[in-house]
């Protein structure tokens, strides 16, 4: 074995997960004689070749790595293109044919067979394969030429290769036999791009590294070149190596890459070791060489999968299991890496954001629900709270996505203590406190009521009069917010999320109540309707929440002080909320910006989940009663019947 950086060469590992290989493509183009022909190295005469073969392996001797092959014949006819979408879905790599002397079977591949993978979101490695049957040696086919436009068309297209179909005498038999050539070159080609596929790692347009590709190889290179000023050198090569490969670079060999390196790019070597750019050039060349084996190894490895996310292994499921009302919050430790990550940069502005997560996919808040969720700085950027806030966000919503983007920014050596699970609130209820350092309130309330006024007075943005209540989906809203309860002046993260009011109701799971801290619901002060309509809302989500068996502390908000209240108002909201035993609505103007401390009295709710809990009687606890009214009357009735 040469010891040498993977670039040359240790034991390469590739998925080791069995290779599904699908053939398809037009009638009489010989999928199934490619099949039979690669499994029994001849080509049977034509009454033998069934019309669907069986899923069929592929001989031991072709199987690159001993992973296991399985090709996937499928059929021409119409009635059947369900199955086939359902292979196709299903594929490791797929093996598209055509016939070179049947132009339309080579057209219905731009023109059906391409676009319907795009359509299925198929992304795996394409074969071409041209069937072609030769009498003489004259062969005037270019098969480059004639696949140039679709390669061109489909980067998936990892190559195109003529299987020759070719008559040959045999003279003992005094027959004529057709033979293919190339048949497993086919399969074997199929499998090693399902194994070690360009498509994730290198746009053959642009000539260049995908964007996720330099993603991950910057976390790499981070791993072993942040203790050494992010210069990876001799050291930080054999590392590498050692974790990819099982064996050590020699500083010879080393010496070698970096040679090559610079004469490649000047600027890639520094102090005798390689910077980002170098690092990133020695891969491309890798790649330029048809060392994608040597790429895949090392990805693997370091623990990514084929799409370039984290592989499932890398995330510490196990540390945030959890009842329906328990939830995950970033430890303090956590906190600490997150702060250090944030002042690598004088001020986290659009840009910056972009550098912050170039180790990891891709920036994870481009998109719903946390585009718009907090408040952003004058140039379009996040404060340090704002920045910690969004984060506690999506460890509440998807703790494994906060955590693949934790690992690839802040590298930690122990990924599960960057989150803790919180207690049950039945425990908190029942112990009358709660410390919870990250607080959900769900906001309800009819439309028009001022809900999107106060989510956007709650981030700081301006008061708009065209009212949104009750349009599109739920959105969310995330701040800190100063404390002065029992955590003292720390402060917590505040999640607002607004709720829609469908026909049907809310539609709420048991488990989306479960995740409920507080609730509040806004009613216009102005509009009487409006104050009914709340009430009853209150009277329906508490019913739900109590059937479900999880509830938590109500608050009623009224909104648009500004336009002054409808008559008896106050009397009427009063009675009405000591009623069911909660306390009377707090005053609001989101247009005047002024909110009478609500988002305090959230947190002093959330502190104390026993409390402000409307009480109303269940539909279960109707239920019973009816039968326990009932059930007596039945006894006197039978009893006066059998006696």
């Amino acid at each position: 074995m040469t010891s040498g950086f993977g670039f040359g060469l240790g034991d390469s590992n590739g998925s080791t997960k069995p290779v599904r290989i699908v053939v398809v493509g037009e009638k009489e183009t010989r999928k199934t004689s490619l099949i039979m022909a690669a499994v029994t190295d001849h080509y049977y005469p034509e009454p033998n070749i069934p019309s669907l073969l069986p899923y069929t392996k592929l001989p031991s001797e072709y199987c690159s790595e001993d992973v296991p092959v399985t090709l996937i014949d499928t059929s021409s006819r119409p009635e059947d293109k369900r199955d086939v979408i359902r292979e196709v879905k299903e594929a490791d790599a797929i093996v598209l044919t055509f016939a070179i002397d049947r132009q339309e079977t080579l057209d219905r591949l731009s023109e059906y067979w391409l676009p319907l993978f795009r359509q299925l979101k198929v992304r795996v490695p394409i074969v071409v394969a041209c069937y072609s049957v030769i009498k003489n040696e004259h062969n005037p086919v270019n098969i480059e030429e004639i696949t140039l436009p679709i390669r061109q068309q489909c980067q998936e297209i990892e190559i195109c290769i003529e299987c020759i179909s070719t008559f040959y005498y045999t003279s003992c038999m005094k027959t004529t036999k057709l033979i293919f050539v190339q048949a497993q070159a086919v399969f074997v080609q199929a499998q090693i791009s399902a194994m070690y596929p360009i498509g994730p790692v290198y746009d053959r347009v642009t000539n260049s590294l995908k964007p996720r590709c330099v993603a991950a190889l910057k976390r790499i290179f981070e791993l072993y070149a942040r203790n050494n000023d992010y210069i990876l050198s001799d050291d930080g090569l054999s590392d590498m190596n050692v974790r990819s490969f099982g064996i050590p670079v020699m500083p010879s060999r080393s010496r070698e890459l970096i040679k090559s390196v610079q004469e490649l790019c000047p600027l890639g070597v520094k102090e005798n070791g390689l910077t980002i750019d170098g690092f990133l050039v020695l891969i491309t060349k890798l790649i330029n060489d048809r060392k994608l084996r040597t790429l895949w190894t090392i990805l693997r490895k370091l623990g990514y999968n084929n799409d370039l996310r984290l592989v499932h292994e890398m995330i510490p499921y196990s540390s945030f299991k959890r009842m329906p009302d328990q939830s995950v919050e970033l430890t303090d430790q956590a906190i600490g890496s997150l702060k250090r990550a944030y002042h690598r940069f004088d001020n986290l502005g659009p840009q910056m954001m972009e550098s912050l997560f170039e180790t990891a996919p891709e920036s994870p808040w481009n998109g719903a629900p946390y585009k718009d969720a907090t408040e952003k700085t004058s140039n379009g950027g996040l404060s340090l709270e704002a920045f910690l806030s969004l984060w506690s966000l999506m460890t509440l919503l998807d703790p494994a996505r906060s955590l693949e983007y934790f690992i690839c920014i802040c590298h930690p050596d122990d990924p599960s203590s960057a989150v803790h699970v919180t207690r049950r609130r039945e425990l908190d209820r029942k112990e009358q406190i709660s410390v919870r350092k990250v607080v959900q309130c769900f906001v309800f309330g009819p439309k028009n009521a001022g809900k999107s006024a106060l989510l956007n007075g709650f981030i700081g943005r301006p008061y708009d009069d065209d009212n949104r209540d009750g349009l599109g989906e739920e959105r969310y809203a995330v701040n800190m917010v100063g404390n002065s309860g029992i955590t003292g002046g720390t402060k917590k993260t505040l999640v607002m999320k607004e709720i829609q009011y469908q026909k049907e109701g809310f539609l709420l799971s048991d488990e989306a109540l479960a995740s409920c801290d507080v609730a509040v619901f806004v009613y216009d002060s102005s509009d009487e309707s409006s104050w009914k309509r709340a009430i009853y809302m209150v009277s329906e989500v508490a019913t739900i929440s109590e059937d479900a068996g999880f509830v938590f502390p109500c608050l009623m908000v009224a909104a648009k002080m500004d336009l002054g209240s409808f008559p008896m108002a106050i009397q009427e909201s009063t009675r009405a909320t000591q009623d069911i035993g909660i306390e009377a609505p707090i005053p609001i103007s989101s247009k005047l910006g002024n909110f009478d401390n609500l988002f305090h009295k959230i947190l002093t709710a959330a502190e104390h989940p026993h409390l402000c809990i409307p009480k109303i009687e269940s539909k279960r606890k109707r239920v019973l009663k009816l039968i326990n009214s009932w059930i007596p009357e039945c006894w006197v009735k039978c009893f006066c019947i059998s006696s």
